[in-house]
């Protein structure tokens, strides 16, 4: 009888997949990105009334993947927190992706191994749970991906719908993810002939839906992140080598080339998959935010595929040491990654909550218009007017040359938007003459050419700095003199 009531281990390694990544977002759980924020200030301004806009002044693309508005405009219609339901539905998706694809391991020839392998290398990484817990797309991207990819892989006959609607919803999460829906797209056509249209069909409806939203709304196709956020392939060369080293330990591409060449034909596919992401994250030149948040969407097929590789190799008498060791790594690596990780993310939401809050809620008491550039968590704490100085919601600013971070500002520009304080980032202490003078500060360039202008050096002055991290401060400019009230101007 007790038997019959124990779930068998194919129910199990899914499940224990899906567990330890919601333990690791649990535990991860203070971890907020800034720009989760940016999006749940504009899914409250939707459920108010106040229009695809971030603080009610005009409509503004600020939002790379619209969809993902739905959890936070639901969640303010129903009076929660809508970050804190991002968080809850993207640490959901990212777990339900894990045991799906766990789940698909399990059938396979000699599954039970292979999913055990998979489970390993899912409870050492530690990418899945933080940034499904960051409170960005990230966890729903990855599991439209790992659908899609399943659904077109199916035995005996492929979902094509199913995968066709999974790629459609992912355009409107990651459009980074396009090459690599593409690329799934034709390695059906090649398998399926024909029966891959109706995928193609429905995934083009809904991109050429999102295209004319985008056009409609702001007059371009391509999101707006697209022109404030260019990057180098340096750099993106650069990023990718270092996810391919803490993500897969560097011996786990071992597995991976293992999964490829002696997998299925399906493995090949999602080795495919793999490939078309890790190159398209190198051509847009990487990521700005800590960590591999543009990798995560791949990680269940990248597991799939070395976990297939780790058994087939095993199998060899004389393939046996090398999967035994490139597993090592495969699992040691993340492993380390993650045991120093989750302290690294709980102590930033823990400086959050101390420091920028207290930041936030003197920004609601002086200013009405607030020049910064981590303008989320700040923004949606104080409700004050953002000028964004790196253009992520402005399309004047994102225009502009200079890359990330960089972009030439002009200070007539500057000077004509009258904000009523300015927050400046610094990697060091900034330096303050005895008359609250901004003599100098490490921030990124942008800042620093604002900082270095006359009309900040002669209008505004460090009313206090703050403490946020151990390498990052805030600098808090107000104006020498205090700024009239609109109804004054």
């Amino acid at each position: 009888m007790i038997p019959r009531i124990l779930p068998s281990w194919q129910r199990v390694l899914p499940l224990g997949a899906a567990l330890f990544t919601l333990g690791v977002g649990l535990c991860a759980w203070p971890y907020t990105v800034d720009d989760a924020y940016i999006v749940g200030r504009y899914a409250r301004n939707l459920a108010s009334g106040l229009g695809y806009s971030l603080d009610g002044r005009g409509w503004s693309d600020g939002v790379t993947g619209p969809l993902w508005l739905v959890p936070g405009v639901v969640a303010a219609w129903a009076g929660i927190d809508p970050v804190t339901a991002a968080k809850l539905v993207g640490l959901g998706c990212m777990a339900v992706a894990m045991a799906r694809m766990l789940a698909r391991l399990v059938g396979r020839t000699q599954g039970r191994a292979v999913a055990s392998v998979g489970l390993m290398l899912v409870v050492t990484e530690p990418t899945a749970g933080t940034w499904g817990v960051a409170g960005l797309e990230t966890g729903a991207a990855t599991l439209a991906l790992c659908v899609a990819a399943l659904a077109a892989t199916r035995r005996p006959r492929p979902a094509m719908v199913t995968a066709g609607v999974a790629l459609g919803v992912l355009a409107w999460l990651r459009p980074e993810l396009a090459l690599s829906s593409a690329v799934l797209l034709g390695c059906s056509w090649l398998r399926l002939g024909q029966r891959a249209l109706r995928a193609l069909f429905i995934a083009g409806l809904f991109a050429s839906a999102l295209a004319l939203l985008r056009w409609v709304l702001f007059g371009s196709l391509l999101p707006l992140s697209f022109y404030a956020k260019p990057g180098t392939i340096v750099e993106g060369l650069r990023h990718t080598g270092r996810a391919a080293l803490l993500l897969s330990g560097g011996l786990g591409g071992v597995l991976f080339a293992a999964g490829v060449t002696r997998g299925r034909h399906d493995d090949r596919i999602f080795a495919c998959v793999v490939v078309a992401q890790v190159l398209a994250v190198s051509l847009a030149g990487g990521d700005w935010m800590p960590g591999f948040r543009l990798f995560a969407p791949i990680l269940p097929l990248y597991i799939g595929v070395a976990a297939v590789g780790a058994v087939r190799l095993a199998r060899s008498p004389s393939g046996r040491i090398v999967a035994l060791v490139s597993l090592l790594f495969a699992c040691g690596l993340p492993l380390l990654d993650l045991v120093t990780r989750i302290p690294e993310v709980r102590a930033a939401g823990a400086s959050r909550d101390r420091v920028a809050r207290a930041l936030a809620q003197r920004l609601r008491a002086e200013a009405l218009r607030v020049a910064l550039v981590d303008i989320g968590y700040l923004g949606y704490q104080s409700d004050v007017q953002v000028l964004d100085l790196a253009g992520i919601t402005d399309a004047e600013v994102a225009h502009l040359p200079g890359g990330h971070l960089s972009k030439h500002l002009d200070a007539a520009w500057l000077a004509q938007q009258a904000p009523f304080a300015l927050v400046l980032h610094s990697s060091t202490a900034p330096r303050v003459d005895a008359e609250s003078r901004l003599l100098g500060l490490n921030g990124y360039p942008v800042e620093m050419q604002v900082a270095a202008s006359a009309f900040v050096r002669s209008r505004f002055r460090v009313a206090e700095v703050f403490h946020y991290a151990p390498r990052y401060y805030y600098a808090l400019l107000l104006p020498a003199q205090p700024p009239r009230a609109e109804s004054d101007r």
